[in-house]
């Protein structure tokens, strides 16, 4: 049976260095609707906005404010790209408490606006930033060309530590197990709730992302994936023909403020 604590991956965070640029950049060519404009929230060292990215999740997109600041410190240390992955979860006290006695750090907890935050080590989560967060229902967001979230691809050396933290740490469901034709690399398939993460690993070639461990690429739905690139193209963007085929693109992430993105039909 599925783990009910958790909903979905609420939104994820990108980190980048001219938020108003990439935020016209992002509006236009996934045609992204705002949720909310721009915002400074307390700590004064960064702004952010959020636009919808589907129905059920959303894209964060985070800029530093000053020269100074923990936003400012991940662009020296990573440059831009994805900061964090928002989870929803239905009681996150319970979640907090069942991640910790599984041994994953935690190294803060806030709440604003309505929203209560749990952050987790990355340390403890695949080197890749997560959080828990709980908040009042919200009114659904849409966007005509992006359909939402598809999965989450993480890439790991070992592939026994990613299985213990879905499985023993958050519970996840195991669902498949196969090849990853176009990135040539095993895949096994996990849901947290309604969301779909891909851990990738033995990858016998090249691939579009660095073979580094950590997130490897946003998957996400178009109806009309040849719509969707002719849409790239009117941008500049031309998706990465080595790991192309009709069901799936890749857009290259030094085009797209450091992230890799998949767009699948769907």
């Amino acid at each position: 049976m599925r783990n009910t604590l958790y909903k979905n991956v609420d939104h994820v965070a990108l980190v980048v260095n001219n938020i108003e640029r990439a935020a016209d950049f992002y509006r236009d060519i996934f045609q992204l609707g705002l949720i909310m404009g721009l915002s400074y929230p307390p700590d004064g060292v960064h702004t952010n906005l959020v636009f919808s990215l589907g129905p059920q999740n959303e894209l964060e997109l985070m800029g530093p404010l000053g020269d100074r600041g923990f936003i400012v410190d991940f662009l020296k240390k990573h440059g831009q790209g994805v900061h964090h992955l928002a989870i929803e979860v239905t009681d996150i006290e319970q979640a907090t408490a069942r991640l910790e006695q599984n041994g994953i750090r935690i190294f803060g907890r806030t709440d604003f606006k309505g929203m209560r935050f749990t952050f987790l080590h990355p340390a403890s989560t695949l080197r890749v930033g997560m959080q828990l967060m709980q908040r009042k229902p919200q009114k659904q967001s849409f966007n005509p060309l992006i359909r939402g979230l598809d999965h989450i691809a993480l890439r790991v050396s070992a592939p026994d530590s990613g299985r213990d933290f879905f499985l023993r740490c958050l519970g996840a469901e195991h669902i498949a197990k196969g090849k990853d034709h176009l990135l040539n690399c095993t895949y096994e398939h996990y849901m947290v709730g309604n969301t779909r993460f891909d851990l990738l690993y033995n990858f016998a070639g090249p691939s579009p992302a660095a073979l580094t461990d950590g997130l490897h690429h946003l998957g996400v739905k178009v109806d009309d994936l040849p719509a969707a690139v002719r849409q790239f193209r009117e941008f500049e963007i031309e998706p990465l023909v080595q790991w192309s085929d009709a069901k799936s693109v890749f857009l290259p992430p030094n085009k797209m403020y450091g992230c890799l993105w998949r767009v699948l039909q769907g």
